[in-house]
């Protein structure tokens, strides 16, 4: 029926939006007149923004905080992205990870990048248990909470974030989870973040259609044509709507 349809396919941009799992891209840092040895913030001041951004501004352990993010903000995953400051504070609130979900970071191995400017990596290791039922706004998707709430164990992954000189996030990406060297086995799969937690409730097959190129572009364009009361998160931003510093190669 048109009704089922309309589930599956919103299964399916729900499956765009959640992935982490990396697709090859190329791009570059925002540039800057200044080399990184004249970061207009210390390394000390860089190591905190990123730990208070990681544990309470994006979106992911506590609700996302727009106004830690600048005008010309870009969120760049794998498969996820480019997205502009409106369109990921937006995805991150629909998603829903942080109300049904108690996660901690367990971020650890801070440092400042040698060659971008007001640059932090670190690594994260979640683990946390479901604390509600989980809905994704916009989508049917729907993970009560099981009667056996198995805790939540992610994989490590990376994360870079790039500060503007007003101490704002301009620039936060995260790579591929690690297959290898976990302390103990992940129960999120191969995957991390969103994507991973959807493997942990059991929606693999949800969590597994995002790989798919196509289905990535034909759900992310749907979902731009839809209401943003009625529509999933999106995947990434229009062009026209990307700030003028960021380029793909």
């Amino acid at each position: 029926t048109t009704k089922h349809i309309l589930q599956f396919f919103k299964c399916l941009l729900l499956a765009l939006v959640a992935t982490t799992h990396v697709h090859s891209f190329s791009t570059v840092a925002p540039p800057s007149k200044t080399s990184c040895t004249q970061n207009t913030l210390s390394d000390e001041q860089l190591v905190e923004l990123a730990k208070e951004y990681v544990e309470n501004q994006n979106g992911f352990y506590h609700p996302v905080d727009m106004d830690a993010h600048a005008e010309d903000f870009i969120f760049r995953g794998g498969y996820i992205g480019p997205l502009n400051k409106v369109d990921y504070c937006n995805t991150m609130t629909k998603l829903g990870v942080a109300d049904a979900f108690d996660l901690q970071s367990n971020a650890f191995g801070f440092c400042v990048d040698p060659d971008n400017k007001n640059m932090a990596r670190f690594f994260v290791r979640y683990t946390g248990t479901q604390v509600k039922p989980w809905a994704v706004a916009g989508t049917p998707v729907l993970a009560p909470l099981p009667d056996k709430n198995t805790p939540v164990v992610g994989p490590t992954e990376s994360f870079c974030i790039q500060f503007n000189d007003d101490a704002k996030v301009k620039f936060f990406t995260i790579s591929a989870p690690m297959a290898y060297g976990n302390p103990e086995q992940p129960t999120t799969g191969q995957y991390g973040a969103v994507l991973g937690l959807l493997n942990h409730v059991g929606l693999n097959a949800v969590a597994d259609s995002a790989t798919d190129d196509n289905v990535r572009k034909m759900s992310n364009a749907a979902s731009s044509m839809l209401p943003n009361n009625v529509s999933p998160p999106l995947s990434a931003s229009k062009q026209e709507d990307l700030p003028t510093w960021w380029k793909e190669n």
